[in-house]
C-alpha cells in the first residue's frame, strides 16, 4: 500500500494464460470469502452484502498500476471491476438476495 492506502500493483512475467489462471484462482477464493461471510452474517439483513460491495468496488477504483500506459490501466481496471461486479452479482443470486438493478 502507498501512502494513500491505495494498493499498488506490480507483477512481472505475466502473459494472458498467468492472468487467465490468476483471474480463476482469485474468482473462486473471492466467492468462498463471501460464503464464508454469509455464515457469520446468517439471519442478517442483506445489508452486510450491500457494505461489502461498496468497500470492494471503491477499493478495486482505487488501485494504482505501475509499467503500464494509462489508456491499458484504465481497460484493465475496467474489466477487473466488472468481473467483480460480476461475482458479486452471482454471490448474491446465490445467497437469495433481490438482484440490483
Amino acid at each position: 500500500m502507498d501512502e494513500k492506502n491505495s494498493p499498488i500493483v506490480c507483477i512481472s512475467g505475466v502473459d494472458e494464460r498467468k492472468l487467465g489462471a490468476a483471474l480463476i484462482a482469485v474468482q473462486s477464493a473471492f466467492s468462498v470469502a463471501i460464503a464464508e461471510l454469509s455464515k457469520l452474517h446468517k439471519g442478517n439483513s442483506p445489508q452486510w452484502f450491500e457494505d461489502l460491495e461498496e468497500v470492494v468496488i471503491a477499493n478495486a477504483k482505487g488501485t494504482v498500476t505501475e509499467g503500464i500506459s494509462l489508456d491499458v490501466e484504465v481497460e484493465s481496471l475496467k474489466f477487473g471491476i466488472d468481473v467483480l461486479r460480476a461475482i458479486l452479482d452471482v454471490s448474491r443470486v446465490e445467497l437469495g438476495f433481490a438482484a440490483k438493478e
